[in-house]
């Protein structure tokens, strides 16, 4: 019995320590806090009724929103942040959506490029831990969430990014140790992203 439950511990503290080392400084509660947010402004977007937002990406770290992708008209593209700004848990809305059609087959694989690079980049430098960052490319411009140990880790990281050939530019939401958690107004956010939608002349017509 005393063999067993030995064992037993054993597992359960190299599972804990396993995680620990994946993300350290990310508590479980937050990383499930964002998959939840993501399904349920992925499930809002899907019944958007007179709105196309099909070609919006969703990435959600650490209470930080990056809406990416295309969409046809100025109206989608401010609802999608309305959408955005409903969602409990969000502190951040980066509302990257391009009004138009999608990128080309050559720039989605400059982007794409981009990113293998920058994540090259970064598993090479021993002062970052590159499993802590998410990185989306669009039109040359990187887009760096997650966490950081430290300010001075996501700074190596946003450098390690300007460096790399084609990228226009950089645009750092990932949070560092020592950053406030006090969440925003969201109620006064959302107000106004939705009264912008409202301002549109073809607001919530359906797409034909």
């Amino acid at each position: 019995m005393r063999t067993y439950f030995s064992l037993a511990l054993a597992m359960v503290m190299l599972v804990l320590g396993a995680c620990a080392a994946v993300q350290p400084g990310r508590s479980m509660g937050r990383e499930i806090d964002d998959f939840n947010a993501s399904t349920r402004l992925k499930a809002s977007m899907l019944r958007a009724e007179g709105y196309a937002l099909n070609g919006v990406g969703v990435e959600i770290t650490e209470g930080v929103v990056l809406l990416s992708g295309h969409a046809p008209r100025p109206e989608d593209r401010i609802y999608a942040e309305c959408l955005a700004w409903s969602v409990h848990s969000v502190r951040q809305v980066s509302n990257q959506i391009e009004v138009g059609g999608r990128r080309g087959f050559v720039q989605a694989s400059r982007d794409a490029w981009i990113t293998q690079q920058l994540r090259a980049r970064l598993a090479s430098d021993r002062n970052v831990r590159s499993l802590n960052f998410n990185i989306e490319t669009r039109s040359g411009v990187v887009h760096l969430l997650g966490y950081a140990r430290s300010p001075e880790e996501r700074d190596r990281a946003a450098t390690h990014a300007s460096l790399i050939e084609g990228v226009k530019r950089v645009i750092v939401l990932a949070r560092a140790s020592g950053d406030g958690l006090d969440l925003p107004a969201r109620g006064a956010r959302q107000a106004d992203a939705c009264s912008r939608v409202a301002q549109e002349p073809d607001s919530g017509k359906s797409q034909n």
